[in-house]
């Protein structure tokens, strides 16, 4: 079975998140090899392990966000501003978020050597989108979806949509197959 991965794109705000927090005992987290690497430079496009990109974001959710889900959709929010306003403003559509979560979801499947993201439209202003990423484990698995949703809300936000309402319907760490979230915008 080939090692999942990401791309460095994903894993740089983490590593330098941590590298700025030296006060933060972390050594718990992470194996003498990942340190090697989260003290070298990381390279937009390449590739590395998984293991280390979901360590990394378990270890800011619990250490430095204190395990709080709210804290972390609205790092998600305001990363989000940051991407879709620069370097991925070409995803945000105008007055189009439909268009905007297709683009979205074709981004973020380079960013994986696998495909964590599907999408079911369910119409104009309704949107089904499916996360399935289950080496996230419970505690990363709340946190990672949180940030998400942040970001989906942002994204809508961006290309114009009005009244967001973003609901987990299914949640994989607690045994559903996939995450599921049901989006709605006017």
């Amino acid at each position: 079975m080939m090692e999942k991965k990401v791309k460095g794109t994903m894993l740089v705000d983490l590593v330098k998140t941590i590298r700025k927090n030296k006060d933060i005992n972390w050594e718990q987290y992470f194996t003498s090899e990942e340190w090697q690497t989260i003290n070298s430079k990381i390279l937009d496009p390449s590739w590395y392990p998984l293991e280390l990109y979901s360590k990394c974001g378990l270890a800011i959710y619990q250490l430095l966000a204190g395990s709080d889900v709210e804290l972390v959709r609205s790092r998600g929010k305001s990363r989000a501003r940051e991407l879709f306003g620069g370097v991925y403003q070409a995803i945000v559509t105008k007055d189009d978020p439909l268009q905007a979560l297709k683009k979205f979801v074709a981004m973020y499947r380079l960013l994986f050597n696998f495909e964590p993201l599907s999408f079911e439209v369910i119409g104009d202003n309704h949107f089904k989108l499916m996360h399935d990423f289950n080496e996230l484990g419970k505690d990363n698995g709340k946190a990672y979806c949180s940030q998400l949703m942040g970001t989906l809300e942002t994204l809508i936000e961006m290309s114009g949509g009005k009244k967001i309402n973003i609901i987990m319907t299914a949640k994989q760490w607690e045994e559903d197959p996939v995450t599921i979230f049901d989006i709605q915008w006017q």
